[in-house]
């Protein structure tokens, strides 16, 4: 049910769409095809409603959707389905107004339509231009989207100019749209022009860098204000505070066990933001933090478990093993990483998982090759085992994941965190 609550708070929302829907009269007649074409037009409303919501990166979302990493995916889905019911009403429209026009219903001027139609064309240019400017960096196709405000305004303005069934009436409808139009308006301009400005409300300055292998720096950050209240395994939006400070914000698991007055993040240089950051970070700097999110929790597994951990992604469970693990876990703990040079906090994992149900397998792919399940199936057996836990590049994931598969371990559950936010 859990991981299901994002998709059943959709589908209540669409449910309480259109079953206000059939209580709802047109102001004038219309044809059949005229009424479900706009029954589609109030569908496409409350998906971008939703989008909008979903981009203020509200800690509600964590709860509705199992994480503000998994809301992302229903973003990408409903931002996709929000514009295919935008054509199916553009094309369904002019259907019923040829309906009309045949039966002799008088149609009367409308000035509004062509709003819709520029919502539209809009809507596609930019999702055109969005896909193909996924490969430039963050900060560039954030600033893309902000754009998306323009078509979803003009798409706002044509519903309440066009539609037939009267938007300011006190019909269950016209109640509820209004109401999911407040909430995607309000979200769109927060999360375009206030987001950045207010959100960062937690402040840290720069107290300790220390490399921690090739290419990863471990930033250890003192409270100026008040401490992020955070469990091991989330993760925090950090972005850097100052004039000439060119690091936009970013995600990044929280790397260390909660600490008073202090917060740690480990970054390995993957891109050209956290290049820059590596090279330009100095003692003293401070930084905003917005968060935490997430809901990459062992705790919430079964009692023998499995992590895994590729390169950088083995923060997360750093953070679990400082905890410390509670008693009564069986967990088996693989660490990839491509090089001795590249494998970071290994002795440090070692000390930690001293004296604990946690037994540690490093993995250098440089001697041994890739992590596979072969080499898992060596060293615990995987069918005593329900849950695993995975943190690490997605091409190392969706392999374990079909040799998961491939070899009928079908109850075995995969947690993942899908830093995914573009």
């Amino acid at each position: 049910m859990k991981k299901r609550s994002g998709l059943i708070f959709i589908i209540i929302t669409m449910a309480i769409t259109y079953i206000s829907w059939l209580f709802a009269s047109s102001t004038r007649e219309i044809s059949k095809a005229s009424e479900y074409s706009q029954l589609i037009a109030a569908f496409a409303l409350v998906a971008f409603s939703l989008v909008n919501f979903i981009s203020t990166r509200h800690k509600i979302l964590n709860r509705i959707f199992n994480g503000l990493d998994k809301s992302y995916i229903y973003h990408k889905y409903l931002s996709m389905s929000a514009l295919l019911l935008v054509v199916l009403h553009n094309i369904t429209i002019d259907i019923g107004k040829r309906i009309e026009r045949s039966e002799g219903i008088k149609i009367p001027r409308d000035p509004y339509a062509m709003y819709g139609s520029f919502s539209l064309y809009l809507f596609v240019a930019l999702i055109i231009i969005a896909i193909v400017a996924k490969k430039l960096n963050y900060e560039r196709w954030k600033n893309i989207h902000k754009f998306m405000i323009l078509a979803y305004m003009m798409g706002v303005y044509h519903y309440y100019g066009s539609s037939t069934y009267p938007p300011f009436s006190l019909n269950p409808f016209s109640i509820w749209l209004n109401m999911v139009n407040l909430v995607g308006v309000v979200s769109i301009f927060y999360s375009i022009f206030f987001y950045e400005k207010v959100a960062f409300k937690y402040r840290f300055k720069v107290s300790k860098l220390k490399l921690v292998s090739d290419g990863t720096l471990e930033i250890t950050g003192r409270a100026l204000n008040k401490d992020v209240n955070f469990k091991p395994g989330q993760f925090a939006f950090i972005k850097l505070i100052g004039k000439g400070k060119k690091f936009p914000s970013h995600p990044f698991t929280i790397s260390a066990a909660p600490k008073e007055g202090e917060i740690q993040f480990t970054i390995k240089a993957l891109g050209d933001d956290t290049k820059v950051l590596l090279d330009t970070l100095k003692l003293g700097d401070e930084f905003a933090v917005e968060g935490p999110h997430g809901s990459f929790d062992y705790k919430d597994g079964g009692k023998s478990q499995v992590w895994v951990a590729g390169g950088i992604g083995v923060t997360p469970f750093r953070s679990f093993l400082q905890d410390p693990v509670p008693e009564g876990y069986n967990i088996h703990f693989f660490y990839a990483y491509n090089s001795e040079q590249d494998g970071a906090y290994i002795e440090e994992l070692r000390q930690l998982a001293l004296n604990t149900k946690v037994k540690l397998h490093l993995f250098n792919s440089k001697e041994r090759g890739f992590l596979s399940l072969d080499a898992i199936g060596k060293e615990v057996d995987m069918k005593q085992v329900k849950d695993v836990y995975f943190c690490g590049p997605k091409g190392m994931r969706e392999s374990l994941r079909k040799q998961f598969k491939d070899n009928n371990l079908k109850d075995l559950v995969v947690h993942f965190e899908q830093f995914q936010f573009k």
